[in-house]
């Protein structure tokens, strides 16, 4: 009995010494993310990305990156059309229209 129970622990051992250095020669071992520092480089390494808004990456080790979202100013197509006969459309962050060439801004 305390042989087959010997027999049986050693083999326990060596297969997850088998284990572990399989995992290590194959990047599990290296892949801990103690260098990841931002959702980018989360998703960079490859990490699960979830698909909501805003976008969110987990690492292994339980830390959670969320993607930074700024919002920017969508602005209408409208175009005005200028006395030389060209058009110009809306810019900057108020969506006031660009000045016509040649004219005289405040």
């Amino acid at each position: 009995m305390l042989k087959i129970a010997a027999t049986f622990l050693l083999g326990v051992i060596a297969g997850a010494g088998i284990g572990y250095f399989t995992g290590y020669s194959i990047g599990v071992e290296d892949r801990t993310g103690t260098n990841i520092s931002s959702f980018a480089a989360c998703a960079a390494a490859g990490y699960p990305v979830a698909e909501s808004y805003p976008r969110q990456c987990r690492t292994p080790d339980g830390r959670n990156f969320v993607e930074d979202v700024t919002d920017g100013v969508a602005c209408t197509m409208d175009a005005k059309l200028c006395p030389d006969g060209s058009s110009v459309g809306r810019t900057g962050p108020n969506c006031e229209f660009a000045p016509c060439p040649g004219e005289i801004t405040r």
